[in-house]
């Protein structure tokens, strides 16, 4: 299927979630494009276009209501070999990395729409994903996370650690894990963690590279967390419990992804 697609076409449509949309005459890629949305805040104006998100709630006369995030990008795209000129939208990367977490079994929102369209010369892209119910994002969750006791806390933080590395280990980096794009759910071993904003993940051959790059980002926007936890973090990335001795090659790259986080 082409990815450049006709203005009434969809790259993807959840057949589960179609019926409301259509009831609300958002079945077609002009009329969620149109739609009026409240931006969580101004678009970001780079990449020589625009790129935006807004929350979107659908009522249901017989049902919960469903609740929408609606992100919308104008030429917003990114360089490739094999679109050296327009280049290919960046949530056409967010669409194909949700859709490949959710055939592995990782948390992260569920796409219910994403098309492509050239409206008027210009290379539009719509991502529609459901609402994370019930999860909070690490960020909103760390303060109150350190007055938990230590077992959901040092449980917690052991589900976090292997879901990054599950996401890890099927080759990617996020580029952008940060305590906001991490959400959580429940607490200790029963948490279940989600990983959300994937428009900058990218394939990374190199295993030390993908823990590097990432692991510094989250430790630079974490500082609530104490040494003895970021160690802990740490092992159990690696599989070790919290006893585990670490190698030497282990310990240098801790030392780097420390040294990295204070950039």
């Amino acid at each position: 299927m082409p990815f450049i697609l006709k203005q009434t076409s969809y790259h993807y449509l959840d057949p589960l979630v179609a019926p409301a949309l259509a009831a609300h005459d958002l079945a077609q890629f002009e009329a969620l494009w149109n739609r009026e949305i409240a931006w969580f805040e101004e678009p970001n104006q780079r990449r020589g276009g625009w790129s935006g998100v807004g929350r979107l709630v659908l009522q249901a006369e017989s049902a919960e209501p469903l609740v929408l995030f609606v992100k919308k990008q104008q030429n917003h795209g990114r360089l490739t070999w094999r679109h050296p000129w327009r280049g290919e939208p960046t949530f056409r990367r967010e669409f194909n990395r949700l859709r490949q977490l959710a055939a592995t079994g990782i948390h992260a929102p569920r796409v219910v729409a994403y098309a492509e369209a050239i409206q008027s010369g210009q290379q539009c892209a719509v991502l529609v994903t459901e609402n994370l119910h019930d999860f909070v994002d690490l960020e909103t969750l760390l303060p109150s996370l350190q007055q938990w006791p230590r077992t959901e806390k040092t449980g917690t933080l052991r589900q976090l650690a292997q879901q990054v590395r599950r996401f890890h280990d099927l080759g990617l980096v996020h580029r952008a894990l940060y305590p906001k794009h991490l959400f959580v759910r429940g607490k200790a071993e029963q948490a279940e963690i989600a990983l959300i904003d994937l428009e900058k993940a990218r394939s990374s051959l190199c295993a030390s590279s993908r823990m590097l790059f990432d692991l510094s980002a989250l430790q630079r926007h974490t500082p609530l967390l104490t040494r003895s936890q970021r160690l802990l973090f740490f092992k159990h990335y690696l599989g070790l419990n919290s006893t585990g001795k670490l190698s030497w090659f282990e310990r240098w790259c801790l030392t780097r992804i420390m040294r990295r986080s204070r950039r």
